[in-house]
């Protein structure tokens, strides 16, 4: 489980279950040291349900996730492919290289039939003290006083921004980069930011300037909810770094507003 290298050594038939040592107690207790109660399992409390079930599951003091993806449809979608759940921990594995935090994976499970995957589960540990971005966003931060609040942004604003700077100079890309899928931990007054879920992201170290219009678009689908166009145009800056131009600044900018408007998002009151 510790080397990525694993997630490349494709199972043609049959299944594969990855348990990290540290948890192996823990599974077993839920039953889950056995493959063939994977797919069934249905323990603790359902945050969703259909294709993709994901379960939040406590005992004691230890609490997990529990992601299980099904394929009942479009059966060869996946053929000879790495799962979702696969990639998902591939990718946790690039952001923890770059220094970017995120999830803590405890393992992983594959079946397959001559190739064509039939279900891919990732089971990952929950991390203390975090709320969801928008959550904090709207909860935290808004009801704090004006001068915590300017203090709070730019804060959180220099720290995410720069985690992404970080991810697309390597080329790494989470390709869902919204604010549900950012947690926030507060700890010891520090703030946090933590990228989750990312089963669709990917490595494109170069011809990438779309994808990063893609993410910082989808990043700002929802930002358009709390900042102006000024505002957000003067994050970009914090992406560029400080050797950015003007020129690139605009630019950038003005293929965002292109993207969003394929699909205009929906602003609610500020």
């Amino acid at each position: 489980m510790s080397s990525s290298n694993l997630l490349y050594r494709y199972i043609f038939h049959g299944t594969r279950l990855n348990i990290k040592p540290e948890a192996k107690q823990f599974l077993h207790e839920l039953g889950l040291s056995n493959p063939d109660a994977w797919i069934p399992f249905n323990e603790g409390e359902v945050l969703s349900n259909g294709t993709t079930t994901c379960l939040k599951v406590q005992l004691a003091d230890k609490c997990i996730y529990f992601k299980r993806y099904h394929y009942k449809k479009n059966l060869w979608e996946f053929f000879l492919r790495r799962s979702k759940a696969a990639n998902e921990l591939l990718n946790y594995q690039h952001f923890k290289e770059v220094g970017i935090p995120t999830l803590n994976t405890l393992a992983l499970y594959e079946t397959r039939s001559f190739g064509r995957l039939e279900a891919a589960c990732i089971v990952t540990e929950e991390l203390k003290n975090t709320t969801q971005l928008d959550d904090f966003y709207k909860n935290t931060l808004l009801k704090a006083p004006s001068n915590e609040q300017r203090v709070m942004l730019k804060d959180l604003n220099e720290k995410l921004f720069t985690q992404i700077r970080l991810a697309h100079n390597e080329g790494i890309f989470h390709l869902d980069l919204k604010w549900r899928n950012i947690l926030i931990q507060q700890k010891d007054g520090v703030l946090t930011p933590i990228w989750i879920d990312c089963p669709r992201g990917i490595q494109r170290r170069f011809f990438n300037y779309r994808l990063k219009v893609a993410e910082l678009s989808g990043l700002s689908r929802k930002a358009l909810s709390f900042f102006s166009y000024s505002q957000l145009y003067r994050m970009l800056y914090l992406y560029l770094g400080k050797s950015a131009t003007k020129k690139e600044a605009r630019k950038l900018f003005f293929d965002i507003q292109k993207h969003l408007a394929k699909r205009p998002p929906k602003i609610q009151n500020r």
